[in-house]
């Protein structure tokens, strides 16, 4: 993750590739989050994913993660909202009795695929 002031700007998919592949990451790879805050409860987000190998429109990890460090420092709110591609996401995170952070994301999804699987037994 990447935070950076111009986020329409970013070179996303060169500089997504670069961190995708490094050595750093071998042998799977990463995806690449470029993050921009826009105020104490807002980010925007732009990813490159591995095995798409280009910007994709949301990435829930991605988003988690991003308001996640965004909000290290104690002046962010919560809930945190992000805004990958064109879709809103909201990241909402607490402590629980063992103090460990939990985290729920709200947003939209949309069916983009039916598939059905036939299998003979032999």
């Amino acid at each position: 993750m990447l935070f950076v002031d111009d986020l329409e700007g970013c070179p996303v998919a060169t500089l997504g590739r670069k961190i995708r592949f490094h050595d750093r990451f071998k042998p799977a790879g990463t995806n690449a989050d470029f993050v921009s805050i826009k105020d104490g409860s807002t980010i925007a987000i732009r990813t490159y994913e591995r095995g798409v190998e280009d910007e994709t429109l949301a990435c829930g990890t991605g988003s988690v993660a991003s308001a996640l460090i965004a909000a290290l420092p104690e002046t962010w709110h919560h809930p945190c909202r992000s805004s990958p591609g064109r879709r809103n996401l909201t990241v909402h995170s607490r402590s629980n009795r063992k103090r460990r952070r939990i985290c729920f994301l709200e947003g939209g999804a949309d069916f983009i695929y039916e598939g059905q699987l036939y299998s003979t037994i032999i």
